[in-house]
């Protein structure tokens, strides 16, 4: 079921009772017993806001996961984002974050793999083409439709983190992680603690 867009003022006694977890970006794939949050009025979502700034107060949470959304943020606005998140979390409070992983993107690319991606279902994207990874992964993004602004890759990726002041603890499994709706080789990410 779709939720209609609605504008959001957080509510200290809903919050209080809500989970302390927050899944930032979660478009069609919300995360149980987490709140959901996401800018496009036709994500499945607790609340539907564009960020930065994030809805919360200070030490408000204990988890904060942003899939597949950095990337959909320009090089300035992604410190501000860092810095909400490491606002909001409680000390010793963890952000994961997930993105494509250009380096292995563009190397599959430059030695002609012959990988197919399925996205969205019923699409096949071809790596070794590139007008395919620039639609899909540097320009575009098929799922959902909206513009990549930015590029990481695990480096720039743990840079970023470390900047805005986290602790960078373990890579993501991109292949396994239950906040991930589906792993596959073409994303990387961190898991990071605030001091």
């Amino acid at each position: 079921m779709r939720m209609p867009y609605r504008e959001v003022e957080v509510d200290p006694v809903r919050q209080a009772s809500s989970s302390r977890r927050l899944n930032v970006g979660c478009g069609q794939f919300p995360l149980l017993y987490w709140t959901n949050l996401d800018a496009d009025p036709q994500a499945i979502a607790d609340i539907y806001q564009p960020v930065p700034p994030l809805p919360f107060e200070d030490h408000a949470l204990d988890d904060i996961y942003a899939g597949h959304v950095l990337e959909h943020m320009s090089r300035e606005d992604t410190p501000a984002f860092l810095a909400e998140c490491l606002r909001c979390l409680v000390p010793g409070g963890r952000l994961g974050v997930l993105v494509p992983d250009t380096r292995e993107i563009m190397t599959r690319w430059l030695h002609g793999a012959i990988d197919c991606v399925e996205l969205p279902v019923g699409t096949w994207h071809a790596v070794n083409d590139l007008d395919s990874i620039c639609e899909l992964f540097l320009y575009f993004s098929a799922v959902p439709p909206c513009p990549h602004l930015w590029s990481y890759d695990l480096g720039t990726l743990r840079r970023s983190l470390e900047r805005a002041g986290f602790q960078v603890t373990d890579e993501i499994d991109r292949y396994r992680d239950p906040r991930i709706p589906f792993g596959s080789w073409y994303q990387c990410g961190w898991d990071a603690v605030k001091p």
